[in-house]
């Protein structure tokens, strides 16, 4: 019996029609692009056909219609709507915040210049149904190179939508002899303060004394460094966070420089 997502869409391909592919929240799955919890247990596969085709009609499959054929990819020998169109086929499923933080995963990972990156998603976009186009937009707007979790983008942007600066992502730093210092998630280098956001890999031991050793390096030359968790995100930790951020920037450093 088929169990998992691959295993599932593998035994119903099957059954596919020339035209049809895996699209939606399946397709992100099966691409790995990052969505909220609920729709990675989502037991439902979503299935698209090309307009005049009606939607595909079966026992737990989310049938669909698109009003053109949209770029697909082979995956594990199976039609997958490729990562961009899938991105726009999120809109009105996902959050504004959900679709940013895979917007942030493209100007980050593609390995091209980051307004040629911006360009293919706007085109992307202007393909796309007129009723998504202003959130798709909205959330290319808000997306930022340089993200390297899901985490860093929404403490990014609790950051910024309270007011505060737009700061530099995973950027190097060095003392003023030099010695590399780490890559930490969010940067205020004026103020001297940087946020490192820790997800669960963050326990593995190993990580954990890399961890030690970078934040006493930071502090050693007179950084501020902000820890911050998951439920730092969430209800109104959220609201005492940004608070906690404001007071750290607000209380710049007067020692001399020894970092660049």
């Amino acid at each position: 019996m088929p169990s998992t997502l691959l295993e599932r869409c593998t035994a119903y391909a099957v059954r596919l029609r020339p035209g049809q592919m895996f699209s939606h929240v399946t397709a992100a799955r099966l691409l790995g692009l990052d969505l909220p919890r609920p729709l990675e247990e989502d037991e439902l596969l979503d299935v698209s056909a090309v307009h005049p085709a009606g939607p595909p009609e079966a026992v737990g499959v989310r049938g669909h219609r698109l009003r053109r054929r949209p770029d697909v990819v082979d995956l594990h020998g199976l039609p997958v709507t490729s990562a961009l169109e899938t991105w726009c086929q999120l809109a009105g499923i996902v959050d504004l915040d959900d679709l940013i933080v895979i917007a942030d995963r493209f100007v980050t990972d593609l390995r091209m210049p980051e307004q040629q990156v911006r360009d293919r998603v706007l085109t992307a976009i202007e393909r796309t149904d007129p009723r998504q186009r202003r959130v798709l937009g909205q959330a290319l707007h808000e997306a930022r190179r340089g993200s390297a979790s899901p985490g860093e983008t929404r403490l990014r942007l609790l950051l910024v939508r309270g007011g505060l600066p737009e700061p530099e992502l995973n950027v190097p730093l060095y003392d003023d002899r030099g010695r590399y210092l780490g890559k930490p998630d969010i940067v205020y280098r004026r103020q001297r303060v940087v946020f490192e956001y820790e997800g669960d890999g963050h326990r593995e031991l190993r990580q954990f004394r890399y961890d030690v050793e970078h934040y006493e390096r930071m502090r050693d030359v007179s950084w501020t460094v902000v820890r911050v968790t998951g439920d730092d995100l969430r209800g109104e930790r959220r609201m005492r966070l940004l608070e906690r951020a404001r007071a750290r920037l607000a209380a710049t450093s007067s020692a001399p420089r020894a970092a660049r």
